[in-house]
């Protein structure tokens, strides 16, 4: 679990004590509440905030803004990724990945494009995926839906549900009301009046037979 005690940051968020359980836990809240900022901490991207977090050593962190050039092509920026976590060979070993979720074909097309020339749908599915394909505890995501198509979304959520369903944990925002695997309990935190708390509120998702 990831346990966070006496969490302030700034004017954004103030006195917050939440404990986020193994398992789907989606972040909720208004542009501007704070939940890009919250996981830039708990990923250690930001570490002047005030308070404890601990439980996020074994964490890969997705963001709504990747640093690097956009001219790498797709195959350079998996390179880039998979070595700097040892994993070779790179390409063997990522499309051994991708033909277990169908995704060769989506690979095969854009692997020797730049990153600039994709659509913002094909950007985002590629920078979810490859991130998706690393070995972690924790899988942290900021509006990683955003952009995407239906297709892509259902694709999304299907390496959701089998992370899941190895014993990995996931954070995620999203402004959109998602579909997920009847048999994985959704916890929900809501960001309210600078603080977040733990709701049982469930018009933010949505329940159905996804795999």
């Amino acid at each position: 679990m990831i346990k966070v005690e006496n969490f302030k940051y700034r004017n954004i968020i103030d006195d917050t004590n939440i404990v986020i359980n193994p398992g789907l836990n989606f972040l909720y809240g208004p542009n501007g509440t704070g939940k890009s900022t919250f996981l830039d901490c708990i990923a250690n991207i930001l570490n002047n905030y005030d308070g404890n977090i601990t439980g996020n050593e074994n964490i890969v962190y997705l963001n709504q803004s990747l640093y690097f050039s956009m001219r790498l092509k797709v195959k350079d920026f998996v390179q880039f990724v998979f070595t700097l976590d040892n994993i070779t060979p790179y390409k063997k070993q990522f499309f051994r990945k991708a033909s277990f979720y169908n995704l060769e074909s989506f690979f095969e097309n854009i692997w020797n494009k730049e990153v600039a020339v994709l659509s913002g749908g094909e950007r985002r599915k590629l920078f979810f995926i490859t991130i998706s394909f690393l070995d972690r505890e924790w899988y942290v995501f900021d509006e990683p839906f955003a952009g995407v198509d239906e297709e892509g979304k259902k694709q999304m959520l299907s390496i959701f549900n089998h992370l899941l369903s190895q014993d990995r944990s996931i954070i995620f925002t999203s402004h959109e009301i998602l579909g997920f695997s009847e048999q994985h309990h959704v916890n929900i935190y809501e960001f309210s009046n600078k603080s977040i708390i733990k709701s049982n509120e469930k018009k933010f998702i949505k329940t159905t037979a996804l795999t």
